[in-house]
């Protein structure tokens, strides 16, 4: 018998597949539970033009994320400003997702899952890096983040951030590239935990 499937069927298809089953297992199963319905002509020409409609919907969607992606875009580099050893330029901490978001929510008034923010290292050092952005999974933007000491010596921030650009051979993100991309979700971390020496 052939069928087309409403709902997706383990072992037999997705929604909108057409199918041959035998008789028993259409009228005994799949139609009276609502799984599918027969395939006549009518079926199929409807089936055809619900395939349209969602079609025309994804362009629209997919038109909708590249929009946004020029939001973000267009933003540029964002700063953000955090407690660093004045010698070193590290931070005391990293900056994470959820602060990623929330100072991208304030510049481009759109709310953006931090989850969907990747950081490919994680932002514990002053300097600058290159943040993605997936705002579908078509359609992603990048950023560049400029993480500032807080209460740091302008002279002596702008030289570490000279030093890491000459580590990185000019390239901001080098070590980044390197390494493979991770989702940075972690809060503030903890080094105070790390074992001491026997003496």
């Amino acid at each position: 018998m052939k069928l087309i499937l409403d709902k997706d069927v383990d072992s037999l298809g997705i929604a909108g597949d057409i199918v041959n089953v035998k008789d028993g297992y259409a009228r005994n199963y799949l139609l009276p539970k609502g799984y599918a319905r027969l395939a006549s002509k009518g079926a199929l020409q409807d089936l055809e033009s619900r395939i349209e409609r969602l079609k025309v919907k994804a362009e629209k969607k997919h038109q909708e994320d590249l929009k946004r992606a020029k939001q973000v875009s267009d933003v540029g580099a964002i700063s953000i400003e955090a407690n660093a050893n004045p010698d070193t330029g590290k931070l005391f901490g990293t900056i994470t997702t959820k602060e990623l978001a929330k100072v991208l929510q304030e510049k481009t008034g759109m709310e953006i899952e931090r989850k969907n923010i990747n950081v490919s290292h994680p932002l514990n050092q002053v300097g600058e890096y290159t943040v993605n952005i997936k705002l579908s999974p078509k359609v992603s933007a990048s950023v560049q983040v400029k993480v500032l000491g807080a209460d740091m010596d302008p002279e002596t921030q702008k030289a570490l951030m000279e030093f890491q650009q000459q580590q990185m051979g000019g390239k901001t993100d080098k070590i980044a590239d390197e390494a493979p991309p991770v989702v940075a979700d972690a809060e503030v971390a903890d080094n105070t935990n790390e074992p001491e020496e026997e003496a």
